[in-house]
């Protein structure tokens, strides 16, 4: 039995074969919160009568339902490769061997949704050390977040919808973490921030990069006894981010004053792999952003500080972004 508290959680995802057929989970990944849910769209008829003072418990009935949530993990050196696909979407890559080294590249772009689904299991302790089995079937990332704060480990958001939830799969009180001795985390004091070329953003305190896939979650239709289609794009993604940097210069200010279409580039440099100078990585690539935001303001005697906003567009040449991951993983 696991130990009956949130110590003794397990969280993990499988690629799905058909959209909504539970696949044992073959992913499993330590996370920090998640909040899956089971909701029900109850419906109660009316049927008024003599003497009928309250509404008759035959007449409620649910006519939909569906799964949703989201949870947070510090950003891994393994297996996140599979997350990554699932968030973006289109042809899943493969990971591409740099030479003899052991180590390998995947990129990872946005493309369309359709026909990549996944089921995703939560274990959750009783008090007592039982664990029951949150699972989710036909799953899709509706939106996600890559962030790092000042002096903090680097993390992942993962908004969850899916076509449902149930208690009645099995789980592993004690699932297997593959390459959990090779695992390490990506961090503050490894990244750098540069405009896509060669120069540096001086003085970023951190750094925001979310996407909202834009999928169309409410396919009910008759027939599928309550149970959604399969999740599509339904509408242009919205790419947004943040960064927050002191006021030493001028540089991100003069973009949000000018208009001017600039490049982000935000990587994590981690430890030596494989037989190389290869090191563990995690860049975003974003090729056209426009930013928003505030001009500098003194708000008393302390030091100024500068937020600004940013939005991803389409350039018309290179993809709007690119995740790139180098890691020991041989395969998603």
């Amino acid at each position: 039995m696991a130990i009956g508290s949130g110590i003794g959680a397990s969280l993990g995802i499988a690629t799905e074969s058909t959209f909504n057929t539970y696949v044992a989970p073959d992913h499993f990944y330590e996370f920090n919160s998640e909040s899956t849910k089971y909701t029900k769209n109850t419906v109660v008829g009316q049927g008024l009568r003599a003497g009928g003072l309250v509404p008759r418990v035959e007449r409620r009935v649910v006519t939909t339902f569906a799964g949703e949530g989201d949870f947070e993990i510090d950003l891994p050196t393994r297996a996140l490769g599979l997350l990554l696909a699932h968030a973006c979407g289109g042809t899943f890559p493969t990971p591409t061997q740099i030479g003899s080294t052991g180590v390998y590249t995947s990129t990872f772009t946005p493309g369309d949704t359709f026909g990549k689904s996944f089921s995703m299991q939560v274990g959750v302790p009783q008090y007592g050390g039982t664990v029951t089995p949150k699972t989710l079937t036909g799953c899709k990332i509706s939106n996600f977040e890559l962030s790092v704060g000042a002096g903090d480990i680097a993390k992942g958001k993962f908004s969850i919808d899916s076509a449902g939830l149930t208690t009645s799969s099995s789980t592993s009180a004690v699932p297997s973490f593959a390459n959990a001795s090779t695992t390490n985390l990506f961090h503050f004091a490894q990244g750098t921030i540069t405009d896509n070329v060669s120069t540096t953003y001086a003085n970023i305190k951190d750094f925001t990069f979310t996407v909202d896939n834009s999928l169309k979650t409410d396919r009910y239709n008759i027939g599928s006894a309550g149970a959604k289609k399969e999740q599509i794009i339904n509408g242009f993604r919205a790419i947004t981010g943040k960064v927050t940097a002191e006021f030493t210069d001028t540089v991100l200010l003069d973009k949000f004053l000018a208009d001017t279409t600039a490049g982000l580039k935000l990587t994590f440099a981690g430890g030596t792999i494989g037989s190389s100078t290869d090191k563990e990585t995690l860049s975003i690539t974003i090729p056209a952003a426009k930013f928003d935001g505030d001009t500098p303001a003194v708000s008393g005697p302390g030091v100024v500080d500068v937020s600004f906003g940013f939005t991803v567009y389409d350039d018309g040449t290179n993809a709007p972004f690119t995740i790139t991951y180098k890691t020991l993983d041989s395969a998603l």
